[in-house]
């Protein structure tokens, strides 16, 4: 027996509920994602900024989480990630139950195994509250191999064509996903290779070999092949091209989408490897290596193996499963950042499609398979928790220990270091003074300002003058320390500073200083 829609549409509500407490709850402890505050920041740009608003909707990298944050405007610029972040959650859980359809697990089974994730993995809990694009890319992966298994129940090209637009979409949620392209093309020939079998009774190695054999069979291999790619892969890589061409045209770099700090949060948020190594935090890096980090990433989700367990398919079915590993094996050579929690959660999406759609094939009773799966749920819960006490990422430990800290509702409500410097800029700003900020490291505090009044920034075509000697136009400084991990991302810095202080007589007093930040006035 299903369940009706109007109960999953009260699921969904009671879901998003949830998660508006759980942002309340982690917000109330001071925990702000940096990724968060560099879309409200381009948010706030866009709408009160009087230059360059086109280069800014444009070039925001990643699109799809940009474009997706525009519509809670209203909320203000703050909220709108979190909340657009907390939509696509709850999106991506109503799409999951209703695809109880396609099932044959009981419902008693389904509908709490999603639910008990949503709910209690910390991961998807921080993919909807932390304002991240982790949920946008969970919901694309999930419709792009969903797509990929209707198409292997009714060999209907129409599901290809989904999955065509979804990849694009998962592209410009998280540029990285763009190495699956390389991971989908073992199993296309597979699946190729099963549309022109012609005696279904023989074993499968004989029917390829009886495909094979034939000369009009090998051309029909060949066409079916090369229209499968053509469906999968041209729009995706098509709209790469357009996006490049558009970042030449109107930012004079094909890749200024990818390597600005202006445009793309990924160049300052992400942790080099090198700099996690010197700050020793955490113990999931050193698991982050070729082999070892695809059976860690198997320890950590019992629940994918209790899917395979309960798997029963075609071998290109299988390499669809098992692509995911070209993936990370691809990301693990060809990257020089800390993989975050995404890229385990994926494999919880990929472990929930396999449920859906083969368990229920196998001899495995109800019974067992209801046992088997609430123990993969709970050690895949129990995996997250361990996850987020071990990792190297120090946003993510924030936000664990701020969720374990439940609120600290005996404690006044915290103010993070950007608000706090914000909030006395505000005050110099109302006041008269004029302040130059680079929102290439200080976004944080650009999107804490009330208004961009009396701020100079860099998409301000008098910046480049007033940089090189601030006592022209600016009476205050904001000025990353070197302590500040994004000290070398900004112009304005600590070594940049003792410069001018040499070579034009810079005098400067401190009025505002935290342990990353200093606002500096100018004295001379």
């Amino acid at each position: 027996m299903g369940i009706s829609k109007k109960n999953i549409s009260l699921l969904t509500l009671f879901m998003v509920l949830y998660y508006v407490c759980i942002t309340w709850i982690v917000h109330r402890s001071g925990y702000e994602h940096t990724e968060s505050l560099f879309y409200a920041e381009k948010l706030k740009l866009l709408f009160e900024a009087k230059q360059n608003q086109l280069v800014i909707l444009g070039t925001t990298f990643p699109s799809m989480v940009f474009l997706s944050n525009l519509i809670f405007i209203p909320l203000g610029y703050l909220f709108a990630p979190v909340a657009a972040s907390i939509l696509v959650m709850s999106i991506l859980y109503y799409f999951i139950l209703r695809n109880h359809l396609s099932t044959k697990l009981p419902m008693n089974i389904y509908v709490p195994m999603v639910t008990a994730l949503f709910m209690f993995h910390p991961g998807m809990v921080f993919a909807a509250v932390s304002g991240r694009s982790i949920a946008m890319v969970l919901l694309f992966f999930y419709l792009v191999y969903r797509s990929f298994f209707n198409y292997y129940r009714s060999q209907t090209t129409f599901y290809l064509s989904l999955s065509s637009i979804y990849l694009a979409c998962l592209i410009f949620s998280n540029y990285n996903f763009i190495w699956l392209l390389i991971a989908f093309f073992p199993f296309i020939v597979l699946v190729s290779l099963e549309g022109i079998k012609v005696s279904k009774d023989q074993p499968p190695v004989l029917q390829y070999h009886e495909a094979l054999n034939n000369r009009s069979l090998r051309r029909k291999l060949a066409n079916r092949t090369a229209a499968i790619y053509i469906i999968i892969f041209l729009l995706p890589l098509g709209a790469i091209y357009l996006f490049r061409t558009l970042n030449q045209a109107h930012a004079g770099n094909p890749e200024y989408f990818l390597s600005s700090q202006y445009s793309n949060w990924a160049i300052t948020g992400l942790k080099a490897i090198d700099n996690l190594l010197v700050d020793a935090k955490g113990t999931i890096l050193t698991k982050q290596t070729q082999i070892v980090y695809h059976f860690f990433i198997l320890l950590l989700t019992p629940l994918f193996i209790v899917a395979l367990v309960l798997y029963k398919g075609k071998i290109y079915e299988l390499m669809t499963i098992l692509s995911p590993f070209i993936l990370l094996s691809v990301l693990l050579i060809a990257n020089r950042f800390y993989l975050s929690v995404e890229y385990l959660l994926i494999f919880l999406m990929l472990a929930m499609l396999i449920l859906i759609y083969y368990a229920g094939k196998t001899d495995h009773s109800v019974r067992r398979m209801r046992v088997m799966i609430f123990i993969g749920i709970i050690l895949s819960n129990i995996g997250g928790f361990y996850y987020f006490s071990k990792t190297n990422d120090v946003e993510e430990k924030d936000f664990y220990e701020a969720l374990l800290k439940g609120g600290a509702f005996k404690e006044d409500r915290a103010l993070s270091e950007q608000k706090q410097i914000a909030q006395f800029i505000q005050d110099v700003t109302d006041g008269g003074g004029k302040v130059m900020i680079d929102d290439a490291a200080a976004y944080g505090i650009v999107a804490h300002l009330e208004s961009l009044n009396n701020i100079l920034l860099p998409f301000q075509p008098s910046f480049v003058t007033v940089v090189e000697n601030p006592t022209l136009s600016v009476n205050y400084m904001c000025i990353a320390k070197r302590e500040n991990r994004l000290h070398n991302f900004t112009v304005l810095n600590a070594y940049n500073i003792e410069q001018m202080r040499r070579r034009i007589g810079l005098n400067l007093l401190v009025m505002f200083e935290t342990p990353n930040w200093v606002l500096y006035k100018i004295s001379n």
